[in-house]
């Protein structure tokens, strides 16, 4: 069975980037469900098996963390937070308390694109105070889906690597991040593995 775990935040200055891109349209949004140790998510279309030894952020943990992000998005609006729209959806955060590496997915209402979402993140890299750098960008498979990938280099972490998969789906865009204590692609590969296709009965 899934495990209770630290959920994995992003970085101020990250969460700035995303807040500017939101888009005020309701989201309908069904998340996904764990049976045993797989995390199985139609809306996203994969499927997640939990490594050995990892733990996985309870539910109760990432509806606070999303509606922590509505809350911050309509004060930012100008709003006093007290009745957010429904933007964010954390879908998923698991890792390996050893290590530090782990995933985080978030769905959110977005009226750009991925690549208006990656020019973002380089503009927050800019910004004073911005504590990652981000690399050149590529287009992956990932669960039977195209993505843009976006690596990121985040500075004084236990787990400075990081990578960002991203891909649009009608007005929304899912953000699927793997974190890793080691740089290079086979540490990255190995997390790959675990993500499968919601068919596939492996």
């Amino acid at each position: 069975m899934k495990k209770r775990a630290i959920a994995l935040l992003l970085p101020a200055a990250l969460m700035a980037v995303l807040l500017a891109g939101c888009s005020e349209e309701e989201l309908h949004y069904s998340p996904g469900y764990w049976g045993d140790n797989v995390y199985y998510s139609a809306f996203v279309d994969l499927r997640f098996t939990l490594p050995e030894s990892w733990e996985a952020a309870a539910q109760e943990e990432l509806d606070a963390m999303s509606a922590e992000a509505d809350k911050l998005l309509d004060q930012q609006r100008g709003g006093d937070g007290s009745a957010p729209a429904s933007v964010y959806h954390y879908e998923l955060s698991a890792k390996d308390p050893e290590t530090g590496s782990g995933v985080l997915i978030l769905v959110q209402s977005y009226n750009g694109n991925a690549n208006d979402y990656i020019d973002g993140l380089a503009q927050g890299a800019e910004l004073e105070g911005a504590n990652y750098t981000v690399g050149d960008t590529t287009t992956v498979q990932l669960a039977g889906h195209p993505y843009l990938l976006v690596p990121l280099t985040m500075e004084e972490q236990d787990t400075p690597y990081q990578r960002q998969y991203l891909r649009k789906q009608g007005d929304y865009l899912i953000n699927i991040m793997l974190f890793s204590s080691q740089e290079g692609s086979d540490a990255f590969a190995a997390l790959e593995a675990h993500f499968s296709e919601m068919d596939d009965p492996s």
